[in-house]
């Protein structure tokens, strides 16, 4: 990532991305509590443990460094687009920071109507809004960690294994993802799980078990990405098409926004 600074972006802007083809191999995004349930009616949502925290993965492919939910034109096809990824080209770095995705270049401000990174020194004011966006969303991301936390302590998570695994190229496999065990879960103390439900956390946990179903839809897809017949010859529109199917099924789920 590039961090901005009026000092080397005093004199560049940027363009609003046309679509999402910068995220045509990105199967992992984090999520914040307040998009979870609607994450999941197009994702599998899956948890993960980093040095620090516990977090919401959604995952959007059934192998990393792909992603079945962009077409080929660079379209998004289901309902509901991740936070994080609304706000490309930026990231945030620590809680005042933006920093630019890897591998995008900035524009010089000859061009005409380039929006700029800085006036007078300052940070445009919508990138400052894009700003408190971010920390919106990086709070919600956070939110997570007390209550996935707590579950793990109580046993209640175990291991997710994602479709591609079931398949060669092991690199490139979805692992170390974690989802809620519901028979560990019925298992916890009364006290535990009256504490979740009093915090409004039994909605996005209940959410998360429901969306794990859509990782079967990547099975299919796994198999010809990672290992497509050798007798056969490829089909180019194999990931469209069964993109299409998740299209389909988000169809009635009607667009929302964090």
């Amino acid at each position: 990532m590039t961090t901005l600074s009026p000092d080397k972006h005093a004199h560049l802007g940027w363009w609003p991305a046309e679509g999402f083809g910068f995220a045509h191999g990105t199967a992992l995004v984090p999520i914040a509590v307040a998009e979870l349930p609607r994450v999941a009616q197009a994702m599998p949502v899956v948890f993960s443990k980093t040095e620090r925290e516990w977090q919401a993965l959604g995952v959007m492919g059934p192998i990393m460094g792909t992603n079945v939910y962009v077409s080929r034109a660079g379209t998004w096809r289901v309902s509901y687009v991740p936070a994080l990824l609304r706000v490309y080209p930026f990231h945030l770095q620590g809680e005042e920071t933006l920093a630019l995705w890897s591998g995008y270049a900035s524009e010089p401000l000859l061009g005409e109507g380039v929006p700029p990174f800085y006036n007078d020194g300052d940070l445009a004011p919508w990138l400052q809004e894009t700003r408190r966006f971010l920390r919106t969303v990086h709070d919600g991301i956070a939110q997570l960690h007390g209550p996935l936390e707590t579950l793990a302590a109580a046993g209640a998570l175990s291991p997710w294994v994602g479709p591609a695994l079931e398949v060669p190229q092991a690199d490139r496999a979805l692992s170390g993802w974690y989802k809620l065990e519901p028979e560990l879960f019925a298992g916890c103390a009364d006290r535990l799980v009256l504490d979740l439900f009093q915090a409004g956390h039994l909605r996005w946990i209940y959410a998360h078990l429901d969306s794990l179903h859509h990782a079967e839809w990547f099975k299919a897809l796994a198999k010809d990405i990672v290992a497509p017949p050798l007798e056969a010859p490829r089909q180019p529109d194999k990931a469209n098409r069964a993109a299409d199917v998740l299209a389909a099924i988000a169809q009635d789920l009607g667009g929302t926004e964090l």
